[in-house]
């Protein structure tokens, strides 16, 4: 979903760039709040819902399935050996899902992921190690693409030496799982590299979340390759994708609030607000994944026939006045606990916990590193992609002296 380029003030087209959803998100919400939308990709009738209560109830509504074969359309061919190792925490309900998450739910409790500090504080010094004394650079490849990708890698046990580029790793995902119809080569290819990972793994085991999946494979706990394959792949996609997004946003909305940086920076207000605030505003996952109604069911007094594709949108709710006062505002200092950006009920995001960490370490990291970081672009010429589903800027132009 990209807009047509317009004309820039010095007389050159602008870059295509994402449209603003928020607008249509606002009408919707007060005209519409559960609304029928278009997708060619889905069979029956694909449902938008973009009231805060309506979206919180929708996703815990266990009628409400993340399993396609709920869908009125044909499921994937998961686990066949054509495209797709097998189902995910993404495609899953109860107790198929509880049992994935329960293999890797203590990696992520508060106590671990406050233990991965040490190391998402490394990887955040050398991603501004690797363009200090350049005095301009892209912050998105630079510092917001690099540090959430190290730091996951990280965390499944993975070295450099066997990664793929942060980019590569986006890209592959954004294409195989962001997108409709899926790239079947971006989805193979993503595959294939879990296997490697699966493969050094094994050889060279560690006190890691993959060396962790992969006991739990020859325990028995995974049924077979595919479930190990659909673990490593789950954990990699969660841990970079949505906070590559988050963090050029924080970036961007820091550097257009300078009163409400200087704040942050005199301790009137703490990154973990920050954080919060962002997410509520520019919620890097602008929907959740597909539901399925599993009957025949209502949604704010609307009936959702069973097999119907519903979309709950994520970003709508968090701007929602019934919830957040003066909502499309950015407010550093407002509490914006209760916001939804990594979902509600059982598939509240994995994850959030060492999300939230990398965004408050990263953050502080670079402002205090590069105290007079400035936008080197106009807020306006800033390029957002990865729409509909995802929503960040594509590049980030910043100067700075030290």
């Amino acid at each position: 979903m990209t807009g047509i380029a317009d004309a820039h003030p010095t007389g050159q087209p602008r870059e295509k760039s994402d449209p603003d959803p928020y607008p249509n998100y606002a009408w919707m919400r007060e005209h519409a709040p559960v609304s029928p939308v278009f997708s060619p990709y889905a069979a029956g009738t694909t449902w938008l819902v973009t009231s805060y209560d309506l979206v919180r109830a929708s996703l815990a509504d266990t009628r409400l399935s993340n399993d396609d074969r709920n869908s009125s359309a044909p499921p994937a061919p998961f686990g066949s050996g054509e495209w797709d190792p097998a189902r995910g925490l993404l495609d899953l309900d109860r107790p198929e899902h509880a049992r994935l998450r329960r293999l890797v739910a203590g990696a992520f409790s508060p106590g671990a992921v406050e233990r991965m500090r040490g190391m998402v504080q490394r990887i955040a010094d050398e991603a501004i190690d690797s363009f200090a004394g350049s005095g301009a650079v892209d912050l998105v490849s630079s510092f917001s693409l690099p540090v959430p990708v190290g730091i996951i890698h990280e965390v499944l046990g993975v070295p450099a030496s066997e990664r793929e580029a942060p980019a590569r790793c986006l890209d592959l995902f954004y294409r195989a799982g962001m997108t409709q119809p899926i790239d079947v080569p971006a989805l193979t290819a993503l595959v294939d590299y879990v296997k490697r990972l699966a493969d050094y793994k094994r050889v060279n085991p560690g006190d890691d979340v993959a060396a962790h999946l992969i006991r739990g494979f020859e325990s028995g706990d995974l049924r077979d390759e595919n479930e190990l394959h659909s673990m490593i792949l789950s954990v990699l996609g969660a841990g970079h994708v949505t906070t590559v997004q988050f963090l050029g946003c924080a970036v961007l909305r820091l550097l257009q609030h300078p009163d409400q940086l200087a704040a942050v920076r005199e301790g009137r207000v703490s990154w973990a607000a920050v954080v919060n605030e962002v997410l509520r505003y520019d919620s890097p996952v602008q929907a959740s994944a597909y539901r399925y109604a599993s009957e025949d069911l209502e949604i704010g007094g609307v009936p959702i026939a069973k097999g119907d594709s519903v979309l709950i949108s994520l970003a709508a709710a968090n701007r929602d006045p019934e919830r957040f006062e003066q909502p499309d505002e950015f407010r550093a200092d407002r509490d914006a606990r209760g916001n939804v950006a990594f979902g509600h009920g059982t598939h509240l995001c994995l994850g959030a916990q060492l999300a939230r960490l990398e965004g408050e370490v990263a953050l502080e990291t670079l402002f205090r590193r590069l105290p007079d970081l400035s936008l080197d672009v106009r807020p306006d010429d800033v390029v957002w992609a990865y729409g509909p589903m995802l929503r960040g800027p594509r590049r980030l132009p910043v100067t700075f002296s030290c």
